[in-house]
């Protein structure tokens, strides 16, 4: 078992998935091709939050509700941002009566690439939960609820065993990538990778992560433009196990904790399952916060019925939003009155964090008399996050 020492300073199928959250690392690569391009920060839509894909030997029932219950865990991790509610008591009667949380599920016979042997195929039972029921249980209970929109961070790592030490990237270390993409993906943690080319190795050398030389992994971080930024080492040692050293920043945060195993298996997953937590700590919403505020939202440049159907679907996905509906149409001006589980500044954060709205001026009080605030957004929809 794993030992954490930690210092504060302040579903789709596997393939999928992986396919999924490797977007922000395109995107980098899109920026590397372009030249002295320079990307926004790459927060990314995660839209399997409540569908989970686990392999299955039969269709008997007794299996199903078993992969039920696996399955609603895994959901309960990916939403809530840890493995918290799980532990408490409130959870154990939904994790032993998960089959009322499944919305639909199916099963799928799928061919695997290296399945050669098995000509019929893999079987695969597709398990699809009810958002509204999973988010209220967590509410109900007090635990966070984290949205779909959720930050990038880039991995900036270390890999040291036995003194041989490598960069981490696609090329040096594929294995190690691929098991911290397939952590990140059970976490629904997007994450990407330097790709430790020419320009990045004239800015950033082994001996700077280890000694945490910031300025110079800062200017090779800045061409992917993350949300947050982690940087480690992983060291294995004959007979002595394995150590992961970590730091992240982001949101003029810090965070720094190491964490030593038998395995290194156990040092990816822990350090996925760290920043999963961290991050959600800032971004899911928690219910203590909960204050019920209606506000007006406005936003310009909504020509069409399409586009204004199209923002408020997007206004009623964030996880702050209790309701949206339409208060009032002056020609490309739509405002939306919006009831909120959170306070505005949540709303302000995630809008922020998202690739459709522009804010255009600071918030403002109803001239009516009645303190309500007045938010104003232009559309702007470039596409990335939604």
């Amino acid at each position: 078992m794993g030992v954490l020492f930690y210092t504060p300073c302040r579903q789709m199928s596997v393939d999928e998935k992986r396919e999924t959250m490797k977007l922000p690392k395109l995107l980098a690569l899109l920026s590397v091709l372009l030249g002295t391009f320079h990307l926004p920060a790459v927060a990314v839509t995660v839209d399997d939050l409540f569908t989970v894909e686990l392999p299955v030997a039969d269709q008997t029932t007794s299996l199903r509700l078993e992969s039920f219950s696996q399955a609603f865990r895994q959901v309960i991790v990916k939403v809530s941002g840890s493995d918290d509610a799980l532990r408490s008591p409130a959870f154990k009667r939904p994790s032993e009566s998960s089959a009322r949380y499944v919305k639909q599920f199916r099963y799928i016979n799928r061919k695997l690439p290296d399945d050669e042997e098995f000509d019929a195929g893999r079987l695969f039972l597709s398990i699809d939960f009810d958002q509204q029921l999973v988010e209220s249980l967590l509410r109900e209970n007090n635990f966070p609820v984290w949205g779909r929109e959720r930050p990038s961070s880039l991995m900036v790592i270390s890999y040291d065993v036995n003194e041989n030490i490598k960069l981490v990237s696609d090329d040096s270390t594929p294995d190690l990538i691929e098991a911290l993409d397939q952590a990140a993906s059970i976490h629904a943690v997007p994450v990407l990778f330097p790709l430790m080319d020419l320009q990045d190795i004239a800015l950033v050398r082994i001996n700077d992560i280890v000694s945490r030389q910031y300025d110079n992994i800062n200017t090779m971080a800045s061409r992917y433009a993350p949300d947050a930024l982690l940087v480690g080492q992983i060291v294995g040692r004959s007979g002595k196990g394995w150590q992961g050293d970590w730091e992240v920043r982001f949101a003029e945060q810090i965070f720094k904790w190491n964490f030593k195993a038998s395995s290194k298996q156990a040092v990816v997953d822990q350090v996925v399952k760290h920043l999963a937590k961290i991050l959600a700590l800032e971004y899911a919403l928690e219910d203590h916060r909960r204050i019920e505020q209606s506000i007006l939202l406005s936003v310009s440049g909504l020509q069409g019925i399409d586009k204004l159907i199209k923002v408020q679907k997007y206004l009623k996905a964030l996880n702050v939003v209790d309701n949206v509906r339409i208060a009032m149409i002056n020609q490309d001006v739509i405002t939306y009155r919006l009831k909120l589980r959170n306070d505005p500044e949540d709303l302000q954060r995630l809008i922020d964090f998202g690739e459709m709205l522009e804010q255009e001026d600071f918030p403002q009080v109803n001239p009516q008399g009645d303190a309500q605030i007045i938010l104003n957004y232009s559309f702007i929809n470039r596409g990335v996050s939604n």
